[in-house]
């Protein structure tokens, strides 16, 4: 039928904007999962010209639509 829906879509818990959870999930509810993400931290400049960082773990919140 190439009817799109927003199953699955990611969505931000605490925006009231169009890509907020209320809106973006039409009130189908989301789901809440925690991910462990490797990303880079601590980013210093050196002389001349790079820029070295250290690799931090963190874990991140993701809101999915139901």
């Amino acid at each position: 039928l190439g009817i799109f829906s927003t199953r699955g879509r990611f969505c931000n818990r605490t925006s009231y904007g169009i890509e907020g959870c209320r809106l973006l999930c039409c009130g189908r509810g989301y789901q809440t999962r925690v991910r462990n993400v490797e990303e880079k931290c601590n980013c210093k400049f050196v002389w001349c010209c790079s820029v070295k960082c250290d690799t931090c773990s963190m874990r991140k919140d993701e809101h999915i639509c139901n």
